[in-house]
C-alpha cells in the first residue's frame, strides 16, 4: 500500500501488454474511447491502474478513521494521485474527457452545471464497493462563489483528468506538511482551541478544498455519462474529498 507498489503496477501494465493506447479504460474498444472519445457500449472490467488506486485511497480512508489521520497519510494519497496522473496522461485520457465534459455543459448548460447538486446517496452506494463509509458530520460550511465554480470548471476543461489529479496530489502533499507541523492530533485540538490565526489558514482553507473537490466530482461524474470511463475518476475524487473530511474532523472539528 504504498507507491512503490503503485509503479509496480503502472510498469506492469505496460509490460504485459494491456492495450493501453488503444482504449482499455474500463471496455474502451481501441478505435473510439481513449483515441477518440465517446463509446456507451463498454462491457469490460475495470481498469487496474485506476482499480488499484481506488482500493488504495479507500485503505487509507478507512485507516484514518480507525485510528485517526497521520502526515504519512497525506503523504500515501498524494503519491497514489502523482502516479494515476501520470498513467492518464499516458493513455490519452485528457481529450475524450474535456470531450465529454463539453458535452456535459452543453446538454445541461453551464450554470446548471456549475451548480449542480451532489447526489450524496449515489455516492455513498458508489463508494461503499470500496468499503468507504462516509461520514456524515464532515461540515460543509463552504459555499463557492460563482465565480469560484467557473474558475474549476475552466480549469477542468484546460487542464483535463490528468491536471486535476496532479492538482489534487499537490494538495495533499501540502496537507502532509501542515500535519508534520501540527504533532500528534492533542496539539492540534489545542492549537485550533487557542490560535485563531492557524484555523483560519489551516481549517478553513481545507473546508474550501473540500467544496472545490465536491464541484469537481460533480463536473467529472457528470462527464461519465456522456464518457463512462470516467467512472473510475469520478469514484476517485469522490474519496480524495471524503478523506479530507476525515482530515478536517481529525485536526478541526
Amino acid at each position: 500500500m504504498n507507491a512503490d507498489v503503485s509503479r509496480r503496477v503502472f510498469v506492469g501494465s505496460v509490460a504485459t501488454g494491456i492495450p493501453l493506447l488503444a482504449g482499455a479504460v474500463y471496455g474502451a474498444s481501441a478505435r473510439s474511447a481513449v483515441t477518440q472519445g465517446h463509446n456507451h457500449g463498454a462491457t469490460a472490467g475495470p481498469d487496474p491502474m485506476f482499480d488499484h488506486a481506488l482500493k488504495e485511497l479507500a485503505a487509507v480512508h478507512n485507516r484514518m478513521q480507525n485510528r485517526g489521520a497521520k502526515a504519512e497519510d497525506a503523504r500515501t494519497i498524494a503519491a497514489q494521485l502523482r502516479t494515476t496522473a501520470a498513467y492518464s496522461l499516458f493513455i490519452g485520457i485528457d481529450a475524450p474527457s474535456k470531450r465529454a465534459l463539453n458535452d456535459l455543459v452543453r446538454a445541461k448548460g453551464r450554470e446548471a452545471v456549475l451548480y449542480a447538486e451532489v447526489d450524496r446517496a449515489a455516492m455513498k452506494t458508489r463508494l461503499k464497493q470500496y468499503g468507504v463509509e462516509l461520514d456524515d458530520r464532515v461540515p460543509n460550511r463552504v459555499a463557492l462563489d460563482y465565480n469560484a465554480r467557473n474558475d474549476v470548471l475552466d480549469e477542468l476543461t484546460n487542464g483535463g483528468v490528468s491536471g486535476l489529479l496532479t492538482r489534487t496530489a499537490l494538495t495533499f502533499e501540502t496537507i502532509g506538511g501542515e500535519l508534520d507541523r501540527q504533532g500528534d492530533r492533542g496539539a492540534r485540538v489545542r492549537r485550533v482551541q487557542y490560535d485563531p490565526a492557524w484555523y483560519v489558514g489551516y481549517c478553513q482553507q481545507l473546508q474550501v478544498e473540500i467544496a472545490r473537490l465536491g464541484v469537481d466530482a460533480g463536473l467529472v461524474c457528470g462527464a461519465s455519462y456522456f464518457w463512462p470511463a470516467l467512472a473510475p475518476v469520478c469514484a476517485m475524487i469522490e474519496i480524495a474529498a471524503a478523506i479530507q473530511g476525515v482530515l478536517y474532523l481529525s485536526s478541526c472539528g
